[in-house]
């Protein structure tokens, strides 16, 4: 039994019992843990605000060995992204990004990349930036750090590099690009050199370099299905979040 002080993301919270709650949290040195937070649903002081969703919070908790779960002790609020909770879209949008970490981040697996992926793209969407731009680029990085980068380098079929100027094609299942010869099978997006450019940059760049990257219009247009239905592949469910996104009209 191990006593564990942890800067965490909280990913999901349910009602676990009478008095308890599940906290699904997200960390730098363990990745995806699951804890009981006794007495949370009962307690109007010990984890007062603490345990919300998209919450950045400090956590004491216990890790056993015998248990897959954690008992969290104390929880400490450092940033609860007040501003992006008044604002529907980014609120969404932010939802979306804790889900994805939620299904493709293996529990107990240290991927400290991801961790600042997720905050610093929480903290972007609070500060007022363009949140389906934020979104897509998110939704670009985060599949490389997961190891599902899609093939952004030549048709996946023939080996044939991307020439300027010519139709090219993306294949969902395939992961990657195909040729206009080759653009053949179900989920098959057309997609312009300049799109495929900036997600190379966006898989590449330093990530404080990430967010300064713009989809433009088309860009937009090529991306905003083409990204979270290779998500979705890989998977192989729907995303929930996606229902108030649609919703709202932010993804159409």
């Amino acid at each position: 039994m191990a006593i564990r002080r942890a800067e965490a993301i909280i990913l999901r919270s349910r009602d676990y019992s009478e008095s308890d709650r599940l906290i699904t949290f997200f960390t730098r040195s363990q990745g995806q843990l699951t804890g009981i937070a006794k007495g949370a649903r009962r307690s109007k002081k010990r984890f007062v605000h603490t345990l919300e969703p998209l919450s950045h919070v400090s956590l004491t908790y216990v890790d056993r060995p015998t248990s897959g779960l954690v008992r969290i002790d104390a929880s400490e609020l450092k940033n609860a992204f007040t501003s992006l909770r008044s604002d529907i879209a980014r609120l969404g949008y932010a939802s979306l990004g804790c889900e994805v970490v939620l299904e493709m981040s293996p529990e107990r697996q240290a991927n400290p990349s991801l961790f600042v992926l997720l905050y610093h793209y929480l903290e972007h969407l609070e500060h007022g930036a363009d949140p389906e731009n934020s979104s897509l680029l998110f939704q670009t990085r985060v599949l490389s750090l997961c190891g599902y980068a899609p093939n952004l380098q030549a048709c996946v079929r023939c080996g044939q590099e991307m020439v300027a100027g010519e139709d090219w094609f993306f294949s969902v299942p395939q992961g990657g690009l195909l040729c206009r010869p080759h653009r053949r099978g179900p989920e098959i997006y057309p997609i312009s050199p300049g799109t495929v450019m900036l997600l190379r940059q966006a898989q590449q760049l330093p990530l404080t370099r990430v967010w300064r990257l713009r989809f433009q219009r088309q860009s937009r247009e090529e991306c905003r299905s083409l990204l979270i239905n290779l998500i979705r592949h890989h998977l192989e469910k729907d995303l929930k979040s996606l229902k108030l996104l649609h919703q709202i009209g932010a993804m159409q």
